[in-house]
């Protein structure tokens, strides 16, 4: 069901649920597997403020964590087949032409050495360089809501090429090193030939920076609207000449006038500028496209 058609009704709601729940069903082998996929689904959209086993297994109406434990730790079922069917529901529910595609990363803060993956590394999440899991996470977001549609955990270059730790930690042996813009550029065509609608990818400088990513939206001719940083390398042919310049010159050349000021943010204002005096082209094969900030 669209979410421009729910009328908002519990009812509809509940039927929605079970009926996300059925359609799910299908990653998980087992009978006893789908209701306790059932009963994790159910916590996670709890009130429960910490969404540690034994609390959703008591908001499940379940005497121990047992079987929220095996859901998670214990039992084979393949995740890339349940993502697949969750993108499905939500490109059914929330797709839209005006829809985006947002690639970011999080990290989370561990203080072990065990998890796969962690490491001192920079946490966007602490802000600082902590010891900690990154991972890469694609969403969709239309006017109709937003939800996660794609993730995958990145694997540390010191982690890739440790076969003691991979084989403790039962790393699959074709998972290799991939950088973060990499892995985004994976994310983002698997989306694109799923058949999301996209009018746009978003993305920070630290994806925008990637020249590589940039050529494979360009080849799919797919509008983009990605940060790079003030100092990022800029080449415009200008007559027989080719000059170099970037962003923070280019800014530098504007004047008071050029800019407008515009207001965002939900709950907390937040104030910035924006002008069209600043043009990113790119080629396609085709036609060209011009991107104004």
């Amino acid at each position: 069901m669209a979410v421009a058609a729910w009328a908002g009704s519990v009812l509809a709601w509940d039927r929605e649920l079970a009926g996300l729940k059925e359609r799910i069903g299908g990653a998980f082998g087992r009978m006893e597997l789908r209701r306790n996929a059932g009963a994790f689904i159910d916590g996670l959209l709890s009130r429960v403020e910490r969404k540690t086993g034994w609390l959703m297994a008591e908001q499940a109406g379940l005497d121990r964590p047992y079987r929220i434990q095996s859901l998670l730790g214990r039992t084979a079922w393949d995740a890339d087949v349940l993502r697949d069917l969750v993108r499905a529901y939500v490109i059914e529910a929330l797709g839209d032409a005006d829809g985006v595609l947002v690639v970011d990363e999080t990290g989370f803060v561990k203080k072990g050495q065990h998890s796969v993956g962690v490491g001192r590394q920079y946490s966007g999440t602490a802000g600082r360089i902590e010891n900690c899991q990154v991972g890469v996470f694609l969403a969709y977001a239309s006017r109709f809501g937003q939800a996660l549609i794609d993730r995958r955990l990145y694997l540390p270059d010191m982690w890739a090429t440790d076969e003691s730790r991979r084989a403790k930690t039962q790393v699959p042996s074709e998972l290799a090193f991939a950088t973060k813009p990499e892995i985004a550029r994976d994310l983002i065509a698997a989306a694109l030939d799923a058949g999301a609608p996209c009018a746009w990818v978003l993305a920070d400088a630290l994806y925008g920076s990637d020249t590589r990513l940039r050529r494979m939206l360009e080849g799919r001719r797919q509008p983009y609207v990605l940060a790079v940083r003030s100092n990022h390398c800029l080449r415009f042919v200008v007559g027989d000449l080719i000059e170099q310049t970037d962003p923070a010159k280019m800014a530098d050349a504007l004047g008071p006038l050029d800019w407008t000021q515009h207001v965002s943010g939900v709950k907390d204002r937040r104030d910035y500028a924006s002008t069209t005096g600043l043009e990113f082209r790119w080629a396609a094969p085709s036609r060209n496209s011009t991107t104004g900030f």
